[in-house]
């Protein structure tokens, strides 16, 4: 069993977690989603779709002969997911996830507690959702070798791979330079007490939990980076602090969503930046794989 899918299984109810272990290896390391959803069966997704958990170890589409999630089992898991501590994860809550070790995020669904617009918490937690997170060392190595030393934008839609592909191609640039990732959702470098739980390179400094603009012009005024890595660019904040910290020199590995390179005009929080040519390169991303990579600027 992998890594981190050893370490998600410390989090789900026993039933499952023992039906998971007896899942033959292949299938085991196929994994992409595990999911638990209050009274209904309990899914897994791999090789593109989702199937559903005997008690056996077995895969099945009939949801008579699924395990089935009770109530209980969602409130251990939630309990176990926030450490016994709805407090100390109160800010993660309110945004809908909360990643775990290994990098492995659990998008929440419940009853949202609301305050005007703002989302404040939420409970009546009814859906865990894990997400297997996965490092495969060397998939960006081509686009590393044909972009090196100029700034990248990741696009794709969501299950893309984008997070997958920028941690490789973190760890690539910050085996040659001075990188800093600034992990606002723990993903990219899975810190656990501060130490990186994923390979990001030698010369790699890491801001976890850092909101993303702020851990930016962090990085910008105490860290002297020659780049500086971020996931999921998606507010006018995140594309001010990029735009300051290009324009003293530092290179940028980032990610966006979209569905084609495109898009990417369409978003309006990208506008400044693309029309500032802070990106030399754009990589489309589909299914974990390259699609499509384009030179943005001519200099």
């Amino acid at each position: 069993m992998k890594p981190n899918l050893k370490a998600v299984t410390e989090y789900l109810p026993q039933a499952v977690r023992r039906s998971i272990e007896n899942l033959p290896e292949p299938q085991q390391n196929a994994i992409q989603e595990i999911r638990l959803r209050c009274g209904r069966p309990v899914g897994l997704y791999l090789n593109g779709r989702e199937q559903f958990l005997a008690p056996d170890g077995s895969l099945t589409l009939r949801s008579g002969e699924a395990l089935i999630a009770s109530r209980d089992d969602l409130a251990r898991s939630f309990q176990a997911v926030v450490s016994y501590s709805v407090y100390s994860h109160e800010q993660d809550v309110a945004e809908g996830f909360v990643t775990i070790r290994g990098g492995c995020r659990v998008g929440l669904c419940g009853t949202a507690v609301r305050f005007g617009d703002t989302v404040q918490n939420v409970r009546n937690i009814a859906g865990l959702s894990f997400r297997i997170a996965c490092a495969y060392p060397g998939i960006a190595q081509a686009v590393f070798e044909q972009t090196a030393g100029h700034s990248v934008l990741v696009a794709g839609t969501v299950g893309a791979g984008k997070t997958t592909f920028l941690r490789d191609l973190a760890r690539l640039t910050g085996n040659r330079s001075r990188t800093v990732i600034v992990d606002e959702r723990g993903e990219l470098a899975a810190a656990v007490k501060g130490q990186p739980q994923n390979d990001v390179g030698l010369l790699t400094d890491v801001l976890d939990g850092y909101p993303r603009a702020a851990g930016i012009l962090t990085a910008l005024r105490v860290l002297s980076p020659a780049c500086i890595v971020c996931d999921e660019i998606s507010t006018p904040s995140d594309a001010e602090a990029v735009l300051q910290a290009a324009g003293c020199g530092v290179q940028f590995l980032a990610s966006a969503h979209a569905a084609s390179l495109e898009a990417l005009r369409e978003r309006g929080v990208l506008q400044p930046l693309l029309d500032a040519e802070v990106f030399r390169y754009a990589v489309l991303l589909q299914n974990g794989k390259v699609r499509a990579l384009r030179r943005l600027t001519n200099v």
